[in-house]
């Protein structure tokens, strides 16, 4: 059996005829926390709800777990690939008990304890999804797609309108599951959160540019090249 857990073979997407993703190849293992970053418009939200099943390829191939994700229906895919998108709409009064434990329905039970207490959120179960803050939402929705139990989590700007501590205690939590096993990918726009991940894939224009762990291409030069920035405008990110 492979090694890759999810890989991306020469993806390309259209959108509204208008190439978005332009010969994409990525290779995930276990036990890995990689993350997309580039500005916006780059593709990044495109790519991931590609791999996540929901745009299917003009040309490639992706496969999870040695299978097609496209050949395969969607409660097998279901059982592969959590996906958790940029902006939820998920906004009805549900207990935040419930709201995990419809990430478990697809194997035939309703229990989502475990994934609370993981995410650190078991204090307010009861609570209503709907009085919670933005930060705590969006721990309740980790918590769900843990108790999904796939190998495979994928997370569109996880950390997005939380505050530093927040941010913090997210990032580290996906940490913590890669090192369990978890394949994780996420996308980001902090540079400085990019630190957490195990390895960095900067995308431009629909193409992945620079690949690497963090020390390797959070260097002023290739931030530049991204982003367009100039010298001047460098000196205000600390990364």
């Amino acid at each position: 059996m492979s090694s890759e857990i999810l890989k991306a073979e020469n993806i390309h997407i259209k959108l509204g005829g208008r190439e978005i993703l332009k010969g994409i190849k990525l290779s995930l293992p276990s036990s890995s926390f990689t993350c997309i970053a580039g500005p916006n418009g780059a593709g990044k939200s495109v790519l991931l709800s590609t791999l996540a099943g929901y745009f299917k390829p003009e040309e490639g191939r992706i496969t999870a777990l040695n299978k097609n994700i496209h050949a395969i229906s969607p409660e097998e895919r279901a059982g592969i690939i959590s996906f958790l998108p940029q902006r939820s709409s998920f906004f009805y009064p549900f207990r935040v008990k419930e709201v995990v434990e419809m990430g478990s329905y697809r194997l035939g039970k309703y229990d989502g304890q475990d994934a609370m207490e993981f995410v650190g959120i078991a204090q307010f179960s009861s609570r209503k999804f709907t009085e919670l803050s933005e930060g705590e939402r969006k721990l309740v929705l980790i918590a769900r797609l843990l108790a999904q139990e796939t190998p495979i989590m994928i997370l569109d700007e996880p950390a997005s309108n939380l505050d530093i501590k927040n941010q913090i205690k997210i990032y580290s939590l996906l940490g913590g599951l890669a090192s369990s096993g978890k394949t994780v990918l996420a996308s980001e726009h902090s540079l400085a959160l990019l630190k957490f991940c195990y390895e960095v894939n900067f995308i431009k224009e629909g193409k992945i540019i620079f690949t690497g762990k963090p020390a390797e291409v959070l260097h002023d030069e290739k931030i530049e090249k991204i982003y367009g920035l100039s010298s001047s405008e460098l000196s205000f990110i600390s990364i």
